[in-house]
């Protein structure tokens, strides 16, 4: 990646230099064995979708007005990361802020897709700079940093609303894996961005240290005001979907599902709850991060942790036991606005399990 954004570099606009310079470190900085296995995919997979846009400037085919959505961006998520890699940064707030990057990069490509609708293009051009402001701002600390994260997480089905897939003529239907795709109604698409910047409008505002002390509180009021509404207008796009998504297998769910959580959540709190979980082998070490689930069959996830003397292992861990302790760290009502569309595939597992005689917690409660 660094090679790439240094070719990059003699590609780009003269004003966008020095952003490529603090991507490139921000990726060097987590070559650093004390970087958390979460943090260090959430700064490549975001440096990933900043490179390409970065690309997408250059090109000359791409319009002005595309191009120009796009240098903004680019500069205010870059400027956000560098924030998320800060040393006096709690770590859980540094986490979720970067957790936060990695979603709205998502929305670039869709932005810089000439398909993309010009109202949702721009809709999602005012979230993800306001989302990134406010954070830049507030260091992703307290209610900020909780809202951006849901804020993210419904952002993620406006972006999967606009992906237009090509089908493989050789393969119609991918029913054993489960899609990243997205089913939200175009007329579900309005009122949910309505219902985002209705949110992340008052957001920035709250954090911009040119307004007064009073008209900052005013929009914080806003924004927790609003926040209900956008919750509400996520629930009904996560409906509709699980109406129409097909079933995917129990190994499969859990997979999804477990990666959503292994990567929302901050590490302290994985370990904390995962604790009886792991292979005693681990003990001694104590775990830094969990990384990846891969299912091994409708029973045992394989997951990859690093573990605090920087050592990489991996172990089986049973499925049933596993959601029941993601299922207390990240309670029913928090699932959807906190993982957006694997949210699914949480409750998808619960179910299986339920049927199975296993317990799993709040996730089949109303979310």
């Amino acid at each position: 990646m660094t090679a790439t954004l240094n070719r990059t570099r003699e590609d780009v606009p003269e004003e966008l230099t020095s952003t490529v310079d603090t991507l490139t470190a921000a990726l060097r900085a987590v070559t650093d064995p004390a970087t958390t296995p979460q943090d260090r995919e959430a700064v490549t997979e975001s440096a990933k979708r900043l490179a390409s846009a970065l690309s997408a400037i250059s090109d000359d085919s791409t319009p002005r007005e595309q191009r120009d959505q796009l240098t903004v961006l680019v500069k205010q998520m870059t400027s956000t990361l560098a924030v998320g890699q800060e040393s006096d940064l709690p770590a859980e707030d540094g986490a979720r802020l970067l957790v936060v990057v990695e979603r709205t990069t998502s929305a670039l490509e869709t932005i810089g897709d000439s398909r993309t609708p010009k109202k949702l293009r721009g809709e999602l051009t005012a979230i993800v700079e306001e989302v990134n402001y406010a954070l830049e701002q507030s260091r992703g600390q307290g209610e900020m940093g909780r809202t951006a994260l849901w804020v993210s997480s419904s952002q993620g089905f406006l972006t999967e609303s606009a992906e237009q897939p090509e089908e493989s003529p050789t393969q119609p239907e991918q029913s054993s894996t489960p899609s990243e795709q997205s089913s939200t109604p175009e007329e579900q698409q309005d009122p949910l961005a309505d219902a985002i910047r209705d949110v992340s409008r008052p957001m920035k505002q709250a954090t911009d240290p040119r307004n007064s002390p009073q008209k900052r509180a005013e929009a914080r009021d806003e924004m927790g005001d609003r926040t209900a509404r956008m919750k509400k207008e996520q629930d009904k796009a996560a409906s509709e979907q699980e109406q129409e998504q097909s079933q995917a297998p129990l190994g499969k769910a859990a997979e999804v599902c477990a990666n959503a959580v292994l990567k929302a959540l901050p590490a302290r709190r994985l370990e904390k709850g995962l604790k009886d979980l792991t292979p005693s082998s681990w003990d001694s070490a104590g775990v830094k991060g969990f990384w990846k689930a891969r299912e091994e069959g409708n029973e045992v996830l394989d997951i990859r942790a690093q573990l605090k003397n920087d050592e990489h292992d991996h172990a089986p861990f049973s499925i049933a036991p596993l959601i029941r302790e993601f299922a207390e760290l990240l309670p029913g009502e928090q699932l959807r606005v906190t993982l957006g569309r694997p949210a699914f595939y949480c409750r998808q597992t619960a179910v299986y399990l339920e049927q199975q005689g296993f317990t799993s917690g709040s996730w089949l409660g109303e979310g």
